[in-house]
């Protein structure tokens, strides 16, 4: 049997991926120039509301330059270099994709942010870091695909020192039916484990966090997301379509899902108990 983690990422994985974004930066700034944060911002928050969502939950965690940050699931690592550029804290982002890290180190690099954010391949249900290392978690857009919910809080628990934040946007069930695919992050029904905001209050107590922040962001980010799930020109240097496929069917679905209900946003702000 293939592990259930290695589908994941080979749901998300891309081959060839590098060497499109490295063309699609040297369209942006040619001979391996210097590539602003704003240049990337509609490429480099790779989930619902994209540059808002990660500004908001940037705003909740509000580092110092002395803390270290973990992003769980970081992606392309978009939101650790925001938290590094406006706060100056260190960033590590792990996350399961191979080839998310790749081009995140990438953009790293050209973004001048490499000595703040550190991108690891890595399992965040099984993260290889000391218990109580860091200051700050922020996950967003990961926990739908992890079936041991349980674990993965404990384990972000585990790694966070008390009284440190921890910052959550993910899809959740909702009430208006079962989830209908493909979506972005699920083809089959395997993929996709999404639990109720009600359930999802009660696995984050019971890992030892009290919810200080908890809102409903779909009406704030909705629209941003159909602009992104919209199709991009074929002149558009760098799209999150390089990484989703079939996004023609997958993005209408996806808020398909959202306006009858059967998915919702659920945008929390927790303390370690």
């Amino acid at each position: 049997m293939i592990p259930r983690m290695a589908t994941v990422a080979e749901h998300y994985g891309r081959s060839g991926a590098l060497a499109k974004v490295q063309a699609g930066l040297d369209r942006i700034a040619p001979d391996g120039g210097a590539v602003s944060l704003e240049q990337l911002a509609g490429f480099d928050h790779f989930h619902t509301g994209g540059l808002l969502a990660t500004e908001r939950m940037a705003a909740l965690l509000a580092p110092t330059a002395d803390d270290l940050v973990l992003d769980a699931g970081a992606g392309l690592g978009g939101p650790a270099r925001l938290l590094a550029d406006r706060y100056g804290c260190r960033v590590i982002g792990i996350d399961l994709t191979e080839e998310f890290v790749e081009v995140g180190r990438l953009l790293n690099r050209r973004t001048g942010l490499e000595n703040l954010v550190d991108l690891r391949v890595g399992d965040i249900t099984r993260i290889d870091l000391p218990d109580a290392s860091v200051d700050h978690v922020l996950t967003q857009h990961v926990a739908m695909n992890i079936a041991d919910r349980a674990g993965l809080y404990r384990e972000l628990r585990r790694v966070l020192e008390p009284g440190g934040r921890l910052a959550l946007f993910d899809v959740v069930a909702g009430d208006g039916g079962s989830l209908l695919l493909p979506v972005p992050w699920a083809t089959e029904p395997h993929q996709s484990h999404l639990v109720t905001a009600d359930e999802l209050r009660t696995l984050l107590r019971g890992s030892g966090f009290t919810i200080d922040v908890d809102e409903d962001p779909t009406p704030v980010m909705l629209p941003m997301m159909r602009q992104m799930l919209a199709a991009p020109s074929p002149d558009t240097p760098l799209s999150t379509a390089m990484f989703i496929d079939d996004l023609q069917t997958k993005g209408p679905r996806y808020l398909q899902n959202l306006a009858e209900g059967r998915t919702g946003l659920a945008l929390m702000a927790c303390t370690a108990t």
